[in-house]
């Protein structure tokens, strides 16, 4: 009986042996790593050369309104960001006479500029006419009494509105002649 322990003992050390060495000589792989994101790896591309080349356009354009205020954003555009670093010239395309009042105010304008882009960023500017598209939003016709009606829309100010609605009809029947 004894024999027959020590005979399985071996048999298990035998086994549990190759099955160590099998394990040892086929291992698994180590477990599969997913690829970095593609925006750090266009991070590490793009930091090097807008370095190297500074700012563009794009990011001008994007934010022309809070740069140079919404008045002058509807009459220019930035169009080029030209020159080398230190040196470099932003275009600006403005409408009609807008552009010698913006060619005017060069100075204040690449104050501001640069304090967007970054110090020294942009040397200097050039203004140029051209055709600039003016996206003005014209609210939809009303006549005066509605717009009365919606700046004076309070609840306890019905004998207000009264007032005014009376006063409106006098000024009316002032300017009609009478025959």
């Amino acid at each position: 009986m004894n024999d027959l322990r020590n005979q399985d003992s071996l048999k298990t050390r035998t086994l549990r042996g190759n099955t160590l060495a099998y394990l040892q000589k086929h291992r698994g792989r180590p477990q599969y790593r997913h690829a970095s994101k593609a925006g750090r790896a266009a991070h590490k591309v793009l930091r090097p050369l807008s370095r190297k080349f500074g700012p563009g356009v794009s990011s001008l354009r994007s934010h022309w309104p809070e740069i140079i205020g919404e008045r002058w954003a509807q009459l220019s555009k930035p169009t080029a960001v030209r020159g080398k670093m230190g040196a470099k010239t932003l275009h600006i395309e403005a409408k009609g006479p807008a552009a010698a009042m913006l060619q005017a105010d060069s100075a204040r304008i690449l104050d501001k500029v640069n304090q967007f882009l970054g110090a020294d960023a942009i040397a200097k500017i050039i203004v140029k006419q051209g055709r600039i598209q003016m996206t003005i939003e014209t609210p939809p016709p009303q006549t005066l009494k509605q717009q009365m009606h919606e700046k004076l829309e309070v609840e306890n100010e019905d004998s207000l509105q009264a007032a005014l609605d009376k006063l409106g009809a006098k000024l009316k029947s002032r300017a009609k002649p009478n025959k």
